[in-house]
């Protein structure tokens, strides 16, 4: 699953000028605080739209500038975790989960898949609790599968460990390495920790002011 994207944006005083390319696996974009990694994912996403570029996944073009092309998030087939997750907090986990599959119209398919979900990332117990209720690995793994229902082409994880107290971070660092070797498809980690990028990601890109300063294997 190859992902190719060239983003530029001027916000304020701050200038996003980057390019990358991946052809799949984990993809860590590593740096500190403020250099741009957060602004990327949500332009691949199509939550900020680029002032010129070019953004194609797996052959299909997701914006271009040139072309008056931009698609629509829910059209892009890609999955962003966020730093606080996101989740409903009047809805249980079962029905977080369920809001993943608002395309699928067949009901038994979505309770099929809702299920499924709920055995693959241990979440069963829970079904029926509210984010509340939950402890913040438990609530990232809620997260997690509402992406993961909707079968997404990218998986995007912007800081998965940063709301995490440090005992439970290794813990859920492990469990979501093992949920991204078995990503059939291009992941992209962000993170301002060398080693999380060292054990999490098989490429890397080093960001500073906007700018992709390095780029290799890790």
């Amino acid at each position: 699953m190859s992902l190719r994207a060239e983003i530029h944006k001027k916000l304020g005083a701050f200038s996003l000028d980057i390019s990358l390319e991946t052809q799949g696996g984990v993809l860590g974009l590593l740096g500190a605080s403020g250099c741009g990694k957060s602004m990327t994912l949500r332009c691949i996403a199509g939550i900020v739209k680029p002032d010129k570029g070019r953004i194609v996944l797996d052959g299909r073009v997701l914006f271009d500038s040139g072309q008056h092309i931009d698609l629509p998030p829910q059209q892009r087939g890609v999955g962003l975790l966020f730093q606080n997750y996101a989740l409903f907090p009047n809805m249980t986990v079962e029905q977080n989960i369920l809001c993943g599959l608002k395309a699928e119209r067949d009901k038994a398919a979505r309770k099929a898949r809702c299920a499924g979900m709920l055995r693959a990332l241990r979440l069963e117990e829970l079904a029926s609790r509210r984010p509340a209720e939950l402890s913040g690995g438990q609530q990232q793994r809620t997260a997690l599968a509402r992406i993961l229902v909707g079968k997404p082409k990218i998986l995007m994880l912007d800081e998965p460990f940063s709301a995490l107290d440090s005992y439970l971070r290794e813990e859920v660092e492990g469990e979501v390495g093992s949920l991204l070797a078995g990503f059939d498809g291009t992941a992209l980690l962000v993170t301002h920790n060398r080693d999380e990028a060292y054990r999490l990601c098989r490429d890397m890109i080093v960001m500073d002011g906007g700018q992709v300063l390095r780029t290799g294997t890790t």
